[in-house]
């Protein structure tokens, strides 16, 4: 046996893919980038609010991280 087919054999079933073993069509990372957006919204938002410098920042770097990865699916799509 080729160390190819014992990759391929060994593996476990859902192990190493992107998505819910359900079939949910959405990958961990898209999820993971909309939470990040609906987390720093708000956060900058209370910033904003409280006029605190320190809140914004974090709000906007969650936002913009959230945005940069949603825009890679975009920019380097998969097969």
């Amino acid at each position: 046996m080729s160390t190819d087919e014992y990759r391929t054999a060994s593996r476990l079933p859902g192990v190493g893919t992107l998505t819910r073993p359900g079939g949910d069509a959405v990958p961990r990372a898209h999820r993971l980038a909309l939470a990040e957006m609906a987390v720093g919204l708000p956060a900058a938002a209370w910033g904003a609010r409280r006029r605190s410098v320190g809140w914004a920042v974090v709000g906007a770097v969650l936002m913009a991280h959230g945005a940069l990865e949603l825009s890679y699916e975009a920019v380097f799509p998969r097969d």
